[in-house]
């Protein structure tokens, strides 16, 4: 950067065109500059009018809606106080949610004891998912309902409120699967006494669709904020409560009736100005244009004039700079200055031969380093993961077989002193173990048998069906107190097609068998189904803790375990592969399943 201002120092033509356009630019800024700020200032002044008035509508609609629940809940209080039957009572909970459809849930519930038949807790409970509408009595030792919010408040209060949206579980009955905002209004008979309350329930998601409605602007969004300021609902993905805070964004707020609640809109600075710096860079790029064109101008007028020395200066300049290649033209003036150029040209052309043998030689140099360093790191690299492999390979069969050792001496010096069921534990687990063995040098051997290999022979006529079910019937649960094994396919029993049987009961058993080993509790799921023209597509699914995303395309690669303490040597999933593609098809691993781990193996008919 100090070529620059000593190149202007030296410059006499340049000094005098910057001197000229100083003065110029110095009166523009001044200028614009008093315009654009005071445009500022009426822009922003319209985008908060406008955003204001959105606000307004967005929470009429969201009052509006809070409202038919309000007036839901006000018009069956009083049908409760005069039919207090707990049959009766049942039947109000359910009308609500029919006569209501947008609620998703509804409770009346009294306090200890009001129904002595009834025993301590009767809370009439419907839930409404999707239109599907379930009603119970709910309320035990272990949802003791009298001491949640949602009922305490308001029977403390003993005035109707809005609950800030809460999860709201009941481990032996039926419950809201989404979490809930809920009115709650205390049922108070005509002497006064709070004899329970009602309450009817709105998902936190419906809330936040509310919220999704036309902006103003692109990035902007709306946020309702609870009773203490956290935020209940969102109308973007993005949205964060530092946004409220920051200097970035524009945020106006205001309340909810009736709810304690605040609704926020909120966007971004750079979303309001978007016009305005476009319109901006218009006329700054306008301005520096001119402001160019007219140095340059001058610059070429004044240069003219001392364009005899400048030339000269230049050419010199460049030599002293380093710049070797870059040649100074010969010219026929006999003076002093033309024969002082002249006898430039001619060393420059010299010295440029020289440096260039000189850059090629260190470029030669250079390359050969950098192969050998990247030879030598793939020589250590190479080094590393074979006392890797063989660390884990030892691991991997050492344990097995320390259990099986250890086992066969229990079982020898201890014949007489194991009852049944202990023989047939131990003997499980040492079977197990060597299952273990077998199933690591097995795919270790096929690794290395399937180099080379590009093609299998696909002539066996396999039974979809029938080989899902052959396959789960050689798996042995390793857990099957929690976890259930199934068959489920979507094709018909008699749908088969030609391929090699073994490599296809290798992939399938391999998948079950990963399932099996990760899964402690739930199901795995084997089955066919056939999701394009042409295909044939066996699912392999489980319930374990699935697979992070960063993780789900390196468990394809040989050798690889997301975690060193994990059976096996990393290559089944590998061979898998590697066997779909010799069967002409693919594996995959779905992305867009959450519950645990889904694999797809896509094969052609």
């Amino acid at each position: 950067m100090s070529i620059v201002p000593q190149y202007i120092r030296k410059s006499l033509s340049l000094r005098l065109s910057l001197s000229m356009m100083a003065m110029v630019a110095v009166i523009f800024i001044v200028t614009i500059g008093f315009l654009f700020v005071r445009s500022r200032i009426s822009v922003r002044q319209v985008a908060i009018e406008q955003t204001s008035q959105m606000l307004e509508n967005t929470a009429h609609h969201l009052e509006g809606v809070l409202i038919d629940v309000e007036v839901a809940t006000n018009n069956t209080d009083w049908i409760v106080l005069k039919n207090l039957q707990p049959d009766t009572i049942l039947s109000l909970s359910r009308q609500i949610l029919e006569q209501n459809p947008s609620l998703n849930g509804c409770s009346i519930s009294f306090e200890p004891f009001f129904f002595e038949k009834e025993g301590k807790y009767f809370s009439a409970y419907s839930s409404n998912d999707n239109g599907h509408i379930e009603t119970e009595q709910e309320g035990n030792d272990e949802y003791v309902y009298f001491d949640m919010d949602w009922y305490k408040v308001p029977f403390t209060e003993k005035k109707a409120c809005w609950i800030d949206p809460f999860r709201d579980y009941n481990p032996s009955g039926i419950y809201a699967r989404d979490m809930i905002a809920s009115y709650c209004k205390p049922l108070v008979t005509e002497d006064g006494r709070c004899i329970g309350v009602i309450s009817s329930d709105i998902s936190q998601r419906r809330l936040s669709q509310m919220l999704i409605r036309d902006q103003l602007y692109k990035h902007s969004y709306y946020l309702l904020l609870g009773k203490r300021g956290q935020i209940i609902a969102a109308g973007s993905e993005e949205a964060s409560a530092s946004d409220l805070e920051s200097s970035d964004h524009l945020v106006l707020k205001r309340k909810i009736a009736n709810t304690g609640w605040t609704l926020a809109i909120i966007c971004l600075e750079s979303d309001i100005f978007t016009a305005y710096y476009q319109l901006a860079y218009i006329i700054v790029s306008i301005i520096i244009f001119g402001l160019l064109l007219m140095l340059a101008i001058c610059y070429v007028a004044v240069r003219r004039i001392t364009s005899p020395v400048s030339e000269l200066a230049a050419r010199a300049g460049s030599i002293a700079g380093g710049r070797y290649d870059v040649p100074i033209a010969e010219t026929s003036r006999y003076d002093e200055i033309g024969q002082l150029q002249n006898s430039f040209a001619s060393m420059q052309q010299s010295i440029a031969i020289y440096v260039n043998g000189l850059q090629k030689v260190k470029a030669e140099t250079e390359q050969r380093n950098v192969e050998l360093q990247a030879a030598k790191e793939q020589a250590e690299d190479a080094d590393r993961k074979k006392a890797e492999f063989m660390q884990d390979i030892s691991h991997q069969i050492r344990t097995p077989l320390n259990i099986i050792s250890g086992f066969a001496q229990v079982l020898h010096g201890g014949r007489g002193l194991l009852s049944e069921d202990e023989i047939v534990v131990i003997t499980h687990d040492m079977e197990q173990n060597t299952r273990t063995i077998s199933n690591i040098i097995d795919n270790w051997m096929q690794t290395l048998t399937l180099e080379g290999v590009h093609t299998v022979e696909r002539h066996d006529d396999v039974n979809c069906n029938e080989l899902c079910r052959q396959v789960a019937g050689e798996v042995t649960l390793r857990n099957p107190a929690k976890v259930t094994l199934s068959v489920d396919s979507s094709v018909s029993d008699d749908m088969h097609f030609l391929t090699d049987r073994n490599c296809l009961v290798k992939i399938l058993g391999e998948l079950l068998h990963n399932a099996n080993k990760y899964t402690q509790q739930g199901s795995i799921t084997i089955g066919c189904e056939q999701r394009l023209v042409g295909t044939v597509s066996f699912v392999v699914s489980d319930t374990g803790p699935g697979i992070p995303v960063t993780d789900r395309e390196r468990i394809f690669t040989q050798f690889t375990k997301l975690s060193n303490f994990n059976e096996g040597l990393g290559m089944g999933l590998t061979l898998c592969r590697q066997l779909a593609v010799l069967l002409g098809g693919s594996l995959t691993l779905d992305n867009h399943y959450g519950g645990g781990s889904r694999f797809v193996l896509t094969l052609p008919l």
